[in-house]
């Protein structure tokens, strides 16, 4: 629009109008709420749990369930470091609640289980099945350390009896080249003790 077919002082667009009723009963854009100018979102719940990466997530929201987009508490405290927090210990999840608890003393702080702010329900089913899975592989690395010293206690009583890493490894189910490695990293040790 050139300067010539501006309104003059006193015209011009009414935007109140556009974004309130006329008037003023509610909002007629999406997305616009019908709130008092300044008006300030008190957060009535922060959720708090852990995202599709394994990090924590939280959620600040007014009382009306509106996402509150808060960098800080209003109380001058500086953004929380998260990474103070381990997501992997139960510990870090209390310190994280209590921490929250002190910084929103009026907000009803909740955690969540399962995956925040994942996009789809497929994304996070997955990231579930990912974690039983480091879980179950956790779990194996635990077994397969309470074998192998099994196995260190049977290699010398195995030397004894005189019997070779075939029959070793058969009855086992080790490999025949993880019991000759073995072997050989226990014989020495053997003959130190002579």
């Amino acid at each position: 629009m050139s300067e010539h077919d501006q309104p003059t002082a006193g015209g011009g667009i009414d935007y109140t109008s556009i974004v309130r009723g006329t008037e003023g009963t509610g909002p007629t854009m999406p997305g616009m709420f019908d709130s008092a100018p300044g008006a300030v979102r008190v957060p009535g719940r922060v959720d708090f749990g852990i995202d599709s990466l394994g990090q924590w997530h939280i959620e600040v929201r007014a009382h009306d369930g509106q996402l509150l987009e808060v960098t800080d508490d209003g109380m001058g405290n500086q953004p929380i470091d998260l990474a103070a927090y381990p997501t992997d210990n139960p510990a870090g999840a209390v310190d994280l609640h209590a921490e929250l608890t002190r910084r929103f003393p009026d907000s009803q702080v909740v955690w969540r289980p399962g995956v925040m702010n994942s996009l789809d329900e497929a994304s996070a089913a997955a990231h579930r099945a990912l974690a039983a899975a480091a879980k179950d592989r956790k779990a194996a690395r635990a077994a397969a350390d309470t074998a192998g010293a099994s196995l260190r206690k049977a290699l010398p009583l195995a030397v004894k009896a005189r019997l070779g890493p075939a029959e070793i490894a058969t009855r086992t189910g080790y490999a025949r080249s993880t019991i000759t490695s073995a072997l050989t990293d226990l014989i020495p040790a053997q003959d130190n003790t002579r």
